[in-house]
């Protein structure tokens, strides 16, 4: 399960979604197939993945039953 946060769940107007994914599929094959459904929302943006509520690399191999957040890189001053 992907779940959208903050920005993401605004502009793709709901807060998870379904994707079917192959086995040994990385967390950056995710995005991509995020950034190729929703090319409006994600094109130019920054993203913060968590995985399972931790922090993700890209590189990271999903697993059956992990929820993935996405979420825009927090800024401030």
């Amino acid at each position: 399960m992907v779940k959208y946060f903050a920005y993401y769940r605004e502009a793709i107007g709901k807060d998870h979604d379904s994707v079917q994914i192959d086995p040994g599929s990385r967390i950056s094959d995710l995005v991509e197939i995020l950034r190729n459904r929703y090319p409006n929302v994600f094109s130019g943006r920054g993203i913060f993945v968590a995985r399972n509520f931790r922090y993700a690399d890209l590189d990271e191999t999903i697993m059956d039953g992990d929820v993935i957040a996405i979420m825009p890189h927090v800024s401030g001053g």
